[in-house]
This record gives structure tokens, sequence and C-alpha cells, in this order.
């Protein structure tokens, strides 16, 4: 069992593509997502998954447009990534405490 995060793009923004927190987790979790938290209202998940990343995507983008009728681009990454990122950040602690900005690309293959 891995720790993962999963980033939900553009949900709950100005009133569209509305995702309440609790449905999400509940849902998630009917996938057979493990420990499913959410951040806010953001689109940021962490959950415990045996799956690999890529199927995880997936599986969250289906069951999110099954059951809120609309699609959204998600990309899984594994906790020990994240880490690395903030790890590698090359900017003093100072800055690195107030806010982290990170903009993940999917490539198309």
């Amino acid at each position: 069992m891995s720790k993962f995060i999963a980033l939900l793009k553009g949900i709950n923004v100005g009133g569209h593509k509305k995702v309440p927190m609790a449905e999400l987790r509940q849902l998630l979790t009917k996938e057979g997502l493990q420990n499913v938290q959410t951040y806010i209202q953001s689109g940021n998940v962490i959950f415990d998954a045996i799956d690999d990343a890529r199927m995880i995507e997936d599986k969250i983008q289906k069951a999110i447009h099954l059951h809120f009728g609309f699609e959204v681009s998600v990309i899984v990454k594994m906790g020990d990534e994240i880490q690395s990122i903030f790890s590698a950040c090359p900017f003093s602690n100072e800055r690195k405490e107030k806010s982290y900005f990170i903009k993940f690309i999917r490539c198309l293959q």
C-alpha cells in the first residue's frame, strides 16, 4: 500500500464543475481507495492504494465522469515523488515555508 496525491484540475472554480468534497471522498472510497482525505475545496486528494498512478488516474477520471457527469483532468503522484520535488526546491527555507506553486504537465504519447 502506497500514499498518493491526486490533483483534480478545474473543479469548484467560478461555480462550474461543482464537486462537494464529502461526496468525492465517498466516491473514491467506493472505488477502492483507502484513507481518502481532501484539502479544502481544491480538488487535492490524499489516499492510500495499491494500483499504479496511471491506473488510479483513469479510475478517478471515469468515476467522476459517471457520478458527476463531466470530464476532469486528473494527475496522480506518489507521496514520495511530491516530497522529492519539495526537497529539491532551490529557494531558501524562508521562501519555501510561505508557499509552493508546482505545475505538472502530462506528456501525450
